[in-house]
């Protein structure tokens, strides 16, 4: 038996189940067709209406298993002869789920509107009952019932996909396609779970490709162009996530995005890396880690203000005024030299993780947040408004009026702007700590009435006595404030702890010395006075001391000529160096990339090979199981015609043991007995049939004449009737027609008019119609004429200006060939200099040397 294996054929025995309502059957058959592999050897272009056929029975009928086995099947057949093929059949797939999916929810809205009898009628009394048992809508209930199998089967379709699709090199950007359309099925229903899901399948893919990267058709990141797409299709994760909302997963796509970025070798879009700190940004907002989240708008504005001219003013100057903010919003104060620092320890790998997510050296303190904000001059891009905000918090020193000068700028300019009332609460805590510290400094003990009149803070962020004291104890408690409550007077003392080194460390505007600074710098003071008194005491050594130091300023002056040619020729040598080994470095991966290109072409050679000779040797199986069975079905029929005719029976087993000639030779030896019998059986059968036909025939001879006899008489009557009846039938139809004759007469001259009018009207029109053809064909043989000539003349135009593009391409690279050769000679000329004036200076600097070294030598033997 030959089996088909064209789709077609396939396909056409689907197409007649459908007709006659056998959707599940053809579905099966061309299910079992798909993988029974019999479709292995077809172009993947020409089993496309194949496989859109599969998809659309199994969307229709939410066959997900099947579909995904038959995906699998698919995407082995295409792989290496036609990658662009998957392409289609997953889009059509996709499309289909997608338009299913948006007749669901047109069909729950029509539900929703037709289960509604009476308009005037609020709610029915059923919706009522089930509204308060289940707690959901008649909406939400048909959606559950229509929309969510769709949903779900929809969602398995992607994850399904992308497992067959995972860490393959031919399908790496269908791969990011459909992971595109994943987030954004995610996005587009609101499916928070999928999309957590989502993130961590991604995530354990990107895994898989690091851990089985040997493995054939992986993926390589090293791949400048699979890296770019690796990231796009995370921004877009990452967008997507921080738009709804999900912090958690907002965090670690910020993590898988840096660690794609520490493996890329081409430098990322700024609109990308931008677009990366400004979600970083809301991460840490989340996180109420304030010192990071102004670092990350530090790193933010560093982006966009070195790209300008993608980003606006108006851009910079919010993010300037988040930047200046969220500095001034990070708390002051560390802990206490006397406080267990536990929670510092605790968080030293988070604080790391950060540092790296922001890409860091160090971490970032609040002191190095504000030397920045200074350095690169973000005061002058804020909005007037908030520029006196610094200066009253950072540097200027007004301890009883701090809070009044800056109520205007919180009620008027941050509780308005939704941008900046977040900080609000912050800047409120900072400034009360700031409250704090210049008080500490001022006065050894303050009534606590008194500070609860300066931290006097304007709506919305007003603060209660029982919160400023909450505040101060808990300062307190955890060690950032040296100071004491006591309740039975009603006032705070400050302590003076000479080891304490947090109210030193502080960068804000002090009236004096701490008693921990003095503490500090008392060795500093003493070795400063020591000094003081030695150039009173001893001025000649103070003056040695200044001539020697002059001396040496001498000698480093003259020195340092020689020492910078010194380190420019080290320079130049060291760049060389990195030319060469960067040189070295590219070619290493160009060969590597052509001894990969290579590999994989020797792969696929090595398995259409391998693809063919399977073939051949199927064909060859195939041929021989075909002869086989053919000598089977001839041995069969042969055994069965023995059987027929001789009675022989002939086992089946030992029908396989008798070959075609030893039963050839059993049907001859059966046909010459069956001969012998014969003849002997028709020797005596003739005699018995010689003496019976004599005896019938002496028998019969005088019955023979008295019938003969009566024969005659017979057939005289019946010709005599006969020839009666025929005159008569003859007679009645010459009458019948001689009365049709003369009814014909009389139109005969109406009928030759209405002929001759109708063929003069005939010859008329199919004169005028020969006419018009043959006006027809000579205009259409004119317009072929100048068609061939209006091509012909375009064709010659073409040629001649691609003769004329291609003598000036031409021209130009000899001229650029020419100018390369002079750069490459003036360059050689150049380096030839520089190395003349290297091995100068070289030399100059031995003799130098030696110089100096003789000089050493007479001195030593002088002395």
């Amino acid at each position: 038996m030959v089996y088909a294996t064209s789709p077609d054929v396939f396909l056409k025995r689907a197409e007649e189940l459908i007709k006659v309502g056998q959707t599940t059957t053809a579905l099966e058959s061309l299910y079992e067709v798909l993988t029974a592999k019999r479709l292995r050897n077809v172009a993947g272009g020409n089993a496309e209406p194949f496989m859109r056929k599969f998809v659309h029975l199994c969307v229709e009928q939410r066959k997900g298993k099947q579909l995904k086995d038959g995906l699998t099947q698919y995407r082995n057949i295409v792989q290496y002869n036609n990658a662009e093929s998957m392409d289609v059949v997953v889009s059509y797939m996709l499309d289909e789920i997608t338009k299913h999916v948006v007749n669901a929810q047109q069909s729950a809205e029509m539900a929703t509107v037709d289960g509604v009898e009476d308009l005037d009628e609020a709610e029915s009394p059923e919706e009522m009952i089930l509204s308060s048992v289940t707690g959901e809508q008649s909406r939400d209930r048909a959606d559950r019932a229509l929309v969510t199998p769709w949903l779900k089967f929809l969602w398995e379709a992607h994850r399904n996909l992308l497992d067959i699709m995972r860490n393959n090199v031919r399908f790496e950007a269908l791969y990011q396609s459909i992971s595109n359309k994943a987030i954004d099925f995610c996005k587009t229903y609101e499916r928070k779970t999928e999309f957590r899901r989502l993130c961590e399948l991604l995530r354990g893919h990107l895994q898989a490709i690091v851990k089985y990267s040997h493995q054939q058709n992986s993926i390589n990141l090293s791949n400048p162009e699979t890296m770019q797409l690796f990231l796009d299709t995370h921004f877009h994760q990452l967008n997507t996530a921080t738009e709804m909302e999900l912090w958690q997963e907002s965090y670690r796509s910020i993590e898988d995005i840096h660690n794609l970025i520490q493996q890329s070798k081409r430098p990322i879009k700024p609109q990308a890396m931008a677009n990366y700190f400004e979600k970083l940004t809301r991460v840490m907002y989340v996180a109420k880690n304030p010192l990071f989240l102004a670092a990350a708008w530090h790193r933010y504005y560093g982006y966009i203000f070195r790209y300008t001219n993608v980003f606006t003013e108006e851009q910079l100057q919010g993010v300037a005024n988040n930047v200046l903010l969220s500095t001034l919003a990070v708390p002051i104060i560390k802990p206490s030299s006397r406080v267990l620092s536990s929670t510092t320890k605790e968080n030293k790998h988070r604080t790391q993780r950060y540092t790296n997510l922001l890409f860091l050296s160090a971490a970032p303190t609040r002191v190095s947040l504000i030397n920045d904000l200074i350095s690169n001059a973000i005061l002058s891009r804020v909005r007037p408004e908030l520029r006196p905000l610094y200066d009253l918090v950072e540097e200027q020193f007004h301890p009883l009026s701090i809070c009044k000068k800056l109520s205007p700028i919180l009620s008027d300019q941050i509780a308005t702007n939704e941008n900046d009332t977040k900080y609000g609460t912050l800047l409120c805590n900072v400034v009360l700590t700031r409250l704090l510290q210049q008080l500490s400094q001022v006065y050894t003990s303050v009534q606590l009435d008194f500070i609860l009149r300066l931290a006097r803070f304007p709506e919305p962020y007003s603060m209660t006595p029982a919160q400023i004291e909450r505040f101060i104890m808990n300062g307190a408690r955890r060690g950032e404030f040296q100071l004491r409550v006591d309740y039975q007077s009603r006032s705070v003392v400050f302590d003076t702890d000479p080891f304490d080194s947090s109210q030193s460390s502080s960068s804000s505007a002090q009236l004096q010395a701490s008693p921990s600074d003095l503490m500090r710098t008392q060795l500093s003071s003493l070795a400063i006075c020591l000094s003081n008194a030695q150039r009173v005491a001893c001025p000649d050594y103070v003056a040695e001391k200044h001539a020697q130091k002059a001396d040496a300023v001498t000698k480093a002056l003259q020195n340092m000529q020689e020492e910078h040619s010194v380190a420019a020729a080290r320079k130049l040598v060291i760049e060389r160096r990195k030319e060469a080994i960067e040189n070295a470095i590219s070619r290493k991966e160009r060969a590597e990339e052509r001894e990969r290109t290579i590999r994989m072409q020797r792969e696929q050679e090595q398995e259409r090979q391998r693809i063919a000779e399977e073939k051949r040797q199927r064909e060859a199986d195939r041929l021989q199981k075909e002869r086989e069975d053919i000598q089977r079905l001839e041995a069969k029929k042969i055994a069965d015609s023995i059987k027929e005719k001789a009675g022989i029976e002939i086992d089946i087993n030992e029908l396989e043991d008798l070959d075609t000639t030893k039963l050839l030779e059993l049907q001859v030896q059966q046909i010459e007995k069956e001969k012998q019998d014969t003849q002997v059986r028709l020797k005596t059968m003739w005699r018995k049939t010689d003496l019976t036909e004599r005896a019938y025939r002496k028998r019969e001879q005088p019955l023979i004449e008295d019938d003969y006899d009566n024969q005659k008489k017979s057939d005289r009557k019946n010709h005599e009737d006969a020839r009666k009846a025929q005159l008569a039938q003859t007679r009645a139809k010459h009458e019948q027609d001689i009365e049709f004759k003369r009814r014909f007469v009389r139109m005969l001259g109406d009928f030759n008019t209405v002929r001759k009018d109708l063929d003069q009207g005939r010859s008329e029109a199919l004169a005028n119609e020969r006419r018009h053809i043959r006006e027809s064909l000579a205009r259409a043989k004119e317009e072929r004429i100048e068609e061939y000539r209006r091509l012909k003349a375009e064709k010659d135009e073409s040629e001649a200006h691609e003769r004329a593009e291609r003598e000036k391409r031409e021209a130009q690279e000899e001229s650029a060939k020419a100018a390369k050769a002079a750069e490459l000679a003036k360059h050689r000329e150049v380096m030839a200099a520089q190395r003349a004036r290297d091995e100068e200076l070289l030399r100059k600097r031995m003799e130098r040397e030696q110089e100096i070294e003789r000089e050493r030598e007479q001195k030593a033997s002088a002395g």
